[in-house]
């Protein structure tokens, strides 16, 4: 008999208690024996049991018995996949922001009420096109990808579908490092130090030490700066006003050139709160400090761009100079060494001679690293009228951003 009553201990609570339950074997039709199923009824009466047992049967007759309701992808995405792939394993307040936007503007409409095991190839090779016919770039297109692959992949992990599809990210050409010549640099270092001591300082820390623009508001006197060491920590990044730990989760410590030290040491508030900050001593936000390097560059006369492309300046200038690649890498906080050489690569292709003011700087030097260091801390020394690559025609005609690399 499949449907009786039995005695039945409560795993929770050790206690006995008789209760409907159902004992079914099934063959199908084939001749497969499927194992044995013991069961408690959801409802405790003779026919909830008959229909709980009818529905196993039914179960194992279309073959889905044991198998787990996959949910929907917009359920999955906004459920478990955010608590936790994305809070459990700390993504960034930049990672974050950026897959919340890839979501509500991709994902949503075009995958959220489709089950996840009905997301296959065909249908990401349609999104793939519908985004390539909006007009968005390769490396848009491959960001977005990106954020559906992984949803998918860990839905894979946790065995709520059987495999994730194949994705394939279109094949993107690395566009080239954006950086200022000697000159330019010289230019823009000039006319921060017009926008008073802050915006030089903020320049000094991402053109003389190679900081991203979300460590330089997020850096505090008394837990990062070192001026008798000469020293900068690297240990956070702050992105609407969100502070998390910098590109690649890991600390870093730069060693300061002397016009860097001389700019943090003209500040107002020194040893207190953060370095770079406004007047009530909160740190500067993402717009602020935006308009500002658009500001500083138009006063230098040079084309505009965002603030990455002094990072860019300080690892290109540094190739340039001859700095050993993997003391670079540690400056610049790169997991991986190709990231690092692409700077040196740059500075092969772009060879010229250095300008006398550092090659003064760094003649008396015997140690590659001070030398490299007092050779960087020289470049504010060239005279900022010179021309760069641009003259001022062009950049009051032109004033382009360029592309402006995230990963640098």
């Amino acid at each position: 008999m499949s449907v009786r009553k039995r005695m039945w201990r409560d795993p929770e609570t050790g206690a006995k208690k008789e209760v409907w339950m159902v004992d079914v074997v099934f063959t199908r039709a084939d001749g497969t024996k499927l194992p044995r199923v013991r069961d408690v009824s959801p409802v405790q009466t003779r026919r909830g049991a008959e229909e709980h047992e009818r529905q196993l049967r039914q179960s194992m007759l279309d073959g889905t018995h044991g198998q787990k309701e996959v949910p929907r992808f917009d359920t999955w995405f906004n459920g478990r996949y955010w608590t936790e792939h994305v809070v459990g394993r700390k993504n960034k307040p930049s990672t974050v922001e950026s897959k919340r936007s890839v979501y509500r503007h991709h994902l949503e409409v075009n995958f959220g009420k489709l089950p996840l095991d009905k997301i296959g190839v065909g249908e990401i090779a349609r999104f793939r096109a519908s985004l390539v016919t909006k007009g968005l770039s390769d490396k848009s297109i491959n960001n977005i990808l990106a954020v559906l692959s992984k949803a998918l992949h860990y839905a894979a992990d946790v065995e709520l579908i059987r495999k994730a599809p194949k994705v394939g990210l279109l094949k993107v050409e690395r566009p080239e490092i954006e950086w200022w010549e000697f000159a330019e640099y010289s230019r823009i270092v000039a006319a921060a130090r017009g926008e008073g001591p802050d915006w030089y300082a903020a320049v000094c820390l991402a053109g003389e030490a190679g900081l991203r623009i979300g460590e330089v508001r997020a850096l505090r006197w008394r837990e990062h700066v070192d001026l008798v060491a000469g020293t900068i920590t690297i240990a956070e990044q702050m992105r609407h006003g969100i502070t998390g730990t910098p590109k690649g989760g890991r600390r870093r410590v730069v060693p300061m050139t002397g016009t860097l030290v001389a700019a943090l040491r003209a500040l107002e508030v020194v040893r207190e709160g953060y370095v770079v900050r406004t007047v009530d001593g909160k740190p500067m936000s993402d717009p602020r400090t935006s308009h500002a390097i658009r500001r500083i560059l138009r006063k230098a006369s040079l084309p505009e761009r965002g603030w990455h492309s002094l990072r860019h300046t300080f690892g290109t200038h540094a190739a340039l100079l001859g700095v050993n690649p993997w003391r670079l890498q540690a400056w610049m906080g790169h997991n991986r060494i190709d990231e690092t050489m692409l700077y040196v690569h740059v500075a092969g292709s772009h060879l010229r001679p250095l300008p006398e003011p550092l090659l003064l700087a760094g003649s008396d030097f015997t140690d590659p690293d001070l030398r490299i260091l007092r050779m960087l801390g020289a470049r504010a020394q060239i005279r900022p009228a010179a021309q760069g690559r641009h003259t001022e025609a062009e950049a009051n005609a032109g004033n382009k951003k360029g592309p402006n690399l995230s990963n640098g």
